[in-house]
């Protein structure tokens, strides 16, 4: 059974993947978005945190060209570079598994499951977890 207790640790496990990255990131200088389900929570729950659904996965826009900086920057935050399935990511060096890493985007790139190429940076959001997050139009 699933309890409170073990889903308030689910969360907090996926805000402190949240917390090394963007701190990771924020230190290095290097821009980044937090994108998809995480970030519509993250927007959604700032408004009516009773209509927020959390995600599984966090998910981040980057630049092709900061990949190895950004590789550098995450190792010293317990991150490990993979590229797996076809989908680059950083891993808990501790315990890597791609379900818990942030899986990189990179923006104007089009993947073959994409309908359109990732969109360039907009102006961020900041989230209260202060995060950067891509803006939303609602």
């Amino acid at each position: 059974m699933l309890t409170i207790t073990a889903y308030d640790r689910y969360v907090e496990q996926l805000f402190e993947i949240i917390k090394r990255f963007t701190s990771a990131l924020s230190q290095a200088h290097i821009e980044y978005r937090i994108i998809g389900g995480m970030a519509v929570f993250l927007h959604v729950n700032g408004r009516n945190s009773m209509a927020a659904r959390l995600t599984n996965d966090v998910d981040a826009a980057v630049k092709r060209t900061d990949l190895d900086a950004i590789i550098r920057a995450a190792e010293p935050f317990g991150f490990k570079y993979r590229h797996a399935a076809g989908v680059d990511m950083l891993v808990d060096s501790a315990k890597p598994s791609a379900r818990s890493a942030v899986h990189l985007v990179f923006v104007g790139e089009k993947r073959a499951e994409y309908l359109e190429p990732a969109p360039e940076f907009s102006p961020p959001a900041r989230s209260v977890e202060v995060a950067l997050i891509a803006r939303s139009p609602i």
